[in-house]
């Protein structure tokens, strides 16, 4: 495990206990989303890229869950070395991604209207909060760290 996992764990389990356990599903992960990349951005020493690029490059897909009273996160970060597209995808669960170095851009579909899209660029120390059924297309850039943190709610509404 990296070093750069090793502190996003440590990142999540402490931020997860500033949350207060009532907030759920997306707002969750949008309150998550700011706390991780100000962490992220007051540590850069600890998150040098090209220092734990290599690490990373060899341990690709690293992924680890957390199980806390009313949620599951499962985490994972993965190197794209070469660009990638995915085209009108369909989220199974609410899901987080921070870019943590390089680019990526997601197309937002209208549910009713699949030709309305609407298309962000989220670049490093930026993230996005997708919902559950969210259709989407995405393009990666070569060389991009992304972090995906997927919610499994652990309770019924």
């Amino acid at each position: 495990m990296s070093v750069l996992t090793k502190e996003i764990q440590n990142i999540i389990i402490e931020n997860n206990n500033m949350i207060n356990e009532n907030i759920v599903e997306i707002n969750y992960l949008d309150k998550l989303k700011y706390l991780i990349i100000n962490n992220i951005k007051n540590n850069q020493d600890k998150f040098a890229i090209d220092n734990l690029l290599a690490d990373l490059k060899e341990k690709n897909n690293q992924s680890e869950k957390f199980e806390f009273k009313k949620k599951s996160l499962i985490f994972s970060i993965t190197v794209y070395e070469n660009s990638l597209s995915k085209i009108k995808s369909c989220y199974d669960n609410d899901t987080l991604f921070i870019v943590i170095d390089g680019i990526k851009i997601v197309s937002l579909f209208d549910l009713n209207d699949k030709k309305k899209k609407v298309s962000l660029s989220i670049s490093k120390n930026m993230g996005l909060v997708l919902s559950k059924n969210m259709i989407i297309s995405e393009n990666i850039g070569a060389g991009s760290i992304i972090m995906d943190i997927i919610l499994k709610k652990n309770y019924e509404c």
